[in-house]
Formats: structure tokens, sequence, C-alpha cells
């Protein structure tokens, strides 16, 4: 770290020191990742209710599913594991499991699309290692452009020039378009970069836990966005020259609520230059006083430089070792999330907002309106430790929690406290339709969800 980034560090009250005492850094050697996870699967086992012996042991085929081309094909192949009758314990462990990859893939650069509602499509080109081993987890690293103002540009992958300087043979480079009619701040695009992921994941090898967003200028706000709307699937956010004040001026048209306090499930490292014409680091400090205020962690890197990425080869050690150092937690004990609509966004990792609307007491809940836009919003701030869930809520009536043995002991019984009062106290019971839904969402061998429970404000 350069001395005008620790100087900037201790200015602000949070850097990478700060960081480092929130998050802990993955095991590096192998072994110990083996290790690791030998005990997470005995574990889990272990905290799985006891089953008939007819259950027990059972082997199913999860090919058809994890393979489906279509969300129609995908709801037929849960329709057929329903009526099989076969344990949620056998489902659970044949998707933990995840898929078979095939050798004879696509390496190199390679372009695609997905559809798009209107005429034009999102296209995306992507980078996979000429040495790729279906063996082995991959991570991703998206990479969001900045000039989101112009047309869409067609075929061919313009939008991202010298890109070879990014790809690497040790993760999967990916480079999506955006353009004037589908900016990165809308909802279309927050899906759309969670379905080109899960595109790679149908045919490559990626380590769910590593997929990180990398933004320039537009593309840095666009990281911002992101992470106030979906982190769930990412393990950091790479603002570069952009600036969240973006997204809260009306102009701009960002969908939605830009609800700042959602930052704290992602990690961020952020790099703004002091002559930047566009957002000098004067004009962001206001924004990292707030992060550091709400607990979003984040590294805070200010350049000497303008609006460019000259930066970029100095900081390519400590860029790395970002990447390295924090990779996604799929079950994270704290999360906060906050949204307007039930129907916009109302997820964060293992967090579903319900419903929207006034419950008793919100009145004396300032700190948590505080992390909202707004003031109006909804607000759930959830702490799970073993088998018990705090939840701190203002204006939602309703709250649903996703529950994984990864995690949970499903052989004791769960605890919900719902601003301070008990509104549930039992055992749940797995289920292969839960499973099932919450899979064909994420995709995600190592954040597989058995059951689901709805808890409601006390008196409501």
């Amino acid at each position: 770290m350069s001395p005008e980034t620790s100087r900037e560090s201790r200015r602000m009250g949070h850097g990478a020191r700060g960081l480092d005492r929130r998050m802990h850094p993955g095991e590096s050697r192998r072994s110990t990742a083996w290790l690791r996870l030998a005990v997470l699967a005995l574990g889990m086992v272990a905290c799985l209710p006891a089953r008939p012996a007819e259950l027990r042991g059972q082997t199913v085929d999860v090919t058809p599913f994890l393979s489906a081309a279509s969300a129609e094909a995908r709801r037929e192949a849960s329709r057929a594991l329903v009526a099989a009758s076969v344990s949620a314990e056998a489902v659970y462990g044949a998707l933990e499991a995840g898929r078979d990859y095939d050798v004879g893939v696509a390496t190199g650069r390679v372009e695609a699309a997905r559809p798009g509602d209107g005429d034009e499509p999102y296209r995306y080109f992507f980078v996979v290692p000429e040495t790729y081993d279906p063996g082995r987890r991959y991570p991703v690293r998206f990479y969001l452009h900045g000039g989101v103002s112009r047309p869409a540009r067609g075929t061919g992958g313009a939008w991202w020039s010298r890109w070879e300087g990014l790809a690497s043979e040790d993760h999967i480079s990916v480079f999506p378009q955006a353009w004037a009619e589908s900016t990165w701040w809308t909802g279309d695009q927050v899906d759309n970069l969670r379905l080109i992921l899960s595109d790679l994941k149908r045919q490559y090898n990626v380590d769910e836990n590593r997929a990180t967003v990398t933004g320039v200028s537009d593309g840095g706000t666009g990281a911002y966005y992101l992470g106030m709307k979906d982190p769930t699937p990412w393990a950091a956010l790479f603002p570069f020259i952009g600036s969240p004040g973006v997204l809260l001026n009306p102009r701009v048209g960002a969908e939605g609520g830009i609800h700042m306090g959602n930052l704290i499930n992602t990690p961020l490292y952020i790099v703004n230059g002091e002559t930047d014409r566009l957002y000098p680091v004067r004009s962001v400090e206001p924004y990292l006083r707030s992060f550091s205020e709400a607990g979003v962690p984040f590294e805070f890197h200010p350049q000497p430089g303008g609006h460019d990425t000259s930066f970029w080869p100095g900081l390519a050690e400590n860029i790395d070792a970002f990447h390295q150092n924090f990779p996604r937690d799929p079950h994270p004990e704290r999360v906060v999330w906050a949204t307007e609509s039930e129907g916009h966004f109302p997820r964060a990792h293992w967090v579903v907002i319900e419903e929207v609307g006034h419950i008793d007491g919100d009145e004396g809940r300032a700190a948590l309106a505080g992390l909202t836009e707004s003031g109006q919003a909804a607000v759930v701030d959830a702490r799970r430790t073993g088998n018990t869930v705090l939840l701190q809520v203002f204006h939602a009536p309703r709250v649903r929690l996703l529950i994984s043995p990864a995690v949970f002991d499903l052989t004791e019984p769960i605890r919900v406290v719902f601003n301070g009062t008990e509104v549930f106290s039992g055992r749940v019971e797995p289920s292969v339709e839960t499973l099932l839904k919450w899979t064909a969402r994420d995709d995600d061998r190592t954040m597989l969800y058995l059951a689901e429970l709805e808890v409601s404000a006390p008196g409501s």
C-alpha cells in the first residue's frame, strides 16, 4: 500500500487493517482446504434429522435438473425429482456434489449472448484459460466497462479494449456489455450478470465463492449498484474511478432505492484519482465516511492521477491479494438488507423481505431507517449464532429465512427472535421442493437450503 493510501485510510477511519478485523482470509493451502471440506461434509450429515432405513443411502440423478437449458425444463426436472419420493438429504448430497464437467469445452476468448427484452441481446465475451482443467474450480472475474450512455456496439466486443492484460490462466474473465437503454444501474442488468454467471456454471467448473466484479468509471458506479441490489453471488466488488453519488442523481435513472447500508454485505476495493475531472477523491470522501459509520467493509486507495486506469499496474499485486484474501462466505453470520418493495430485490443470502410496511415500534428504530435512502424502506439486520437468529427489523412485517444444514443443526430446534420477542422455536422439516426452488435460483453447490421459515413481526 502506498504512503498516500495509508494516510487516506487513517483519515477515513477505515482501510485495509479495519477490513481485516472484520473478515478472515481463506486458507491458502490445498491440504487445509480439503480437510475443511471433509469436516464440513461430516458436520452436515450430523446436522440432518434421522430418516427411516429405506430412505438411507439413496442415490439420485440430478443431471436433468442441473443440465436443464430453460426454466420450463428445470421445472419439469424438479417435478420428476419430487415425484420420485427420494429423501431431501439424498437430493442435497447430489446437488452438493454437482455436475460432471466436460473436457472438450471452448477455451480462450469466446463470444456469447443472452436474449434481451427488446431487439438487442445481452452480449458478452469471456476468456477461459487455455489450460482449463474440469477437475479444478476456477475463480470468475467480471469486468464492467464505462461509457454506458453510448448505443449498443454489436458483436466483436468493442466495449472493452486491451482485455488481454486482464486474462489469466488462473481464472475466467467475463466482459459483459451495457448501453444507453440498459445501463449497469437497472434491474435487468443486475439479473443479466447473475444469469451470465449461471450460464458459465453449466459449462465450466466455477468456484462459486470467488466470483468478483470490477467496474471502471460507469462500470465502477455499476459495481456499487450491484452491491446494493444483489450481493448474494459476489465475493467482492472493485469500483474504480466511479461514484455512488451518481446513483442519487434522478437524471441518471437508477432503478429502485439507493440503500448504502446494503453494501455492508460485500467487501469493496475502491480507487479514485486526486485529479479526476468527474469523480475526484474529494467528491467521494463524504460517501466513504458514511460507509465507515455504517460498517461497510472497504479499502480505499486514492491515486494521484485523473479519470483513467494508469494506476492499475502499480496496484495489480494489491488487487490480486484482495481477490485471494476475501472469498465469499456463502452463509454469513450477519446479513443486513433493505428494499423499498418486496418485488424489487428483496433478498440477500439467507434473508428475504416478504412484506414492506409499518410495524409496531418503527418510530424508535432510526438507526435502521438511516441505512436506507428515504428512511421508509424495509430493513432487516439478521444475526445468526448456532441455531438462534436475532432479527432487528424496521418496516418489514414478514421475513423469510433460508435454512441450510451447513450452518443450522436440523436435529435441534431453531429459535428466532424478532425485535426482542421470540416468534419461533421448533424444528424445521427438510423439503425437496424448497431445496430445488432455491437451487434453481442460485445454482450454487456451496449454498443449498433444505428448509425455509417465514416469521412475522410480534402482534402482526
